[in-house]
């Protein structure tokens, strides 16, 4: 390794990742926050680099999962490299304490010299490691659950590239979530979702009929409030960062929060046959501070009586145990809706043969991933009133 030189490579634009093929959905949203410069990427969005737009994204997007900032990039073409351009980062600006702790996720397939990303995050792990032991005389300790620093390193076609996570945990995590159903609707889908959806919370009255544990309700609730996708969260990654300026954070913070606004009544209605999940959707909304604006049906959706008129329903109906079980849902939700012909119906399936059990018009299928399950949303909204921002 003596002797061997790094090339580095610009690092000056931050990578935003998303669920697979919810990148134009991410380019508008962003483009609303003020981001101008987007481009896509592979299962995200590329922005020009800057601790104004990692605070903004964080904090306001709803359908981004993590912001990456880039800490070096390189040609990489073996583990001496790798190890090399890692150990010449100074650690020590973003460990500051022996008791500062590190987790590392690696994406380093096929290539001919690293044997796997395991062993990729391993020689990272290494050098960080090696590095902070020489200067401080200490190494941080792995916590691959909650860590200070996550590191997150991707090699393609021979290019190396090694981030720090800004969001820490997952963006989808918003932190109002007390408990989980056996198969949750990540909260960034749901919010795509009633964007594709074209749900506008000034004018529109949203119905779930399979509510779950409410994430549909709050993500629509925290539309209609200009609440920030963040703002129940209590930890970001970026708070790790040198450039971090905490009196710039609390003030952008400060200013996002001043745009909330109150949920009107009979704006958003949900319901589920399960006594838990209505349980589960009752404790978040007491959580998110919309548990009186919201009302909750413990019924079937054979028996829902709602008490007002849904302009948008939108739902994500449980996949049965057996095919059989979920086919008679998805009927049941077509009956539901035709009691209601001027309302735009999306839902989500994970089969076609559910899907078309509902027996009604299908006028586009959006092809999205839930927790890395793939599924179809569904438009069963008229053409004239369908609005695909």
């Amino acid at each position: 390794m003596q002797g061997f030189v790094i090339k580095k490579l610009a690092t000056d634009e931050l990578f935003v990742s998303c669920a697979g093929n919810l990148e134009p959905y991410l380019i508008d949203e962003l483009k609303e926050l003020g981001i101008v410069q987007v481009r896509r990427g592979h299962r995200g969005v590329i922005v020009p680099k800057s601790i104004d737009n990692v605070y903004s994204i964080n904090y306001c997007s709803r359908i981004a999962t993590r912001v990456l900032w880039p800490l070096i990039r390189f040609p990489c073409p073996h583990r001496d490299a790798l190890y090399t351009a890692s150990r010449a980062i100074d650690w020590k600006l973003y460990f500051p304490s022996p008791e500062s702790t590190l987790a590392i996720d690696a994406n380093a397939d096929n290539h001919p010299s690293l044997r796997n990303s395991h062993f990729a995050a391993l020689v990272v792990k290494d050098a960080v490691c090696d590095g902070l032991r020489d200067a401080r005389g200490w190494r941080p300790s792995i916590d691959l659950e909650n860590p200070d620093v996550q590191l997150n390193l991707f090699i393609h076609q021979g290019i190396a590239t090694l981030y720090i996570d800004t969001s820490g945990k997952p963006l989808f995590k918003r932190g109002y979530r007390k408990q989980t159903g056996e198969a949750p609707l990540q909260e960034s889908l749901a919010a795509a979702v009633l964007r594709i959806a074209g749900y506008h919370p000034e004018s529109d009255r949203l119905c779930d009929p399979f509510c779950g544990s409410g994430t549909l309700l709050i993500e629509g609730a925290m539309m209609a409030t200009h609440t920030p996708a963040g703002f129940f969260r209590k930890n970001f990654g970026f708070a790790a960062m040198p450039e971090f300026n905490e009196a710039k954070w609390k003030a952008f913070r400060a200013r996002a929060d001043q745009k909330r606004i109150p949920l009107p009544k009979e704006k958003i209605i949900g319901a589920d046959g399960s006594p838990a999940s209505i349980a589960m959707t009752r404790a978040h909304l007491e959580a998110t501070g919309f548990i009186d604006s919201i009302e909750t049906l413990c019924r079937p959706i054979e028996r829902i009586n709602i008490s007002f008129t849904p302009s948008i329903i939108v739902c994500n109906p449980p996949y049965g145990k057996r095919l059989e079980t979920s086919s008679s849902l998805y009927r049941h939700l077509g009956e539901f809706t035709k009691g209601y012909p001027e309302a735009r119906t999306f839902f989500l399936a994970s089969d076609e043969r559910m899907a078309k059990s509902a027996l009604l018009p299908c006028h586009e299928k959006i092809s999205c991933m839930n927790g890395g399950l793939p599924v179809r949303l569904y438009n069963m909204a008229p053409r004239k009133t369908a609005d695909h921002r």
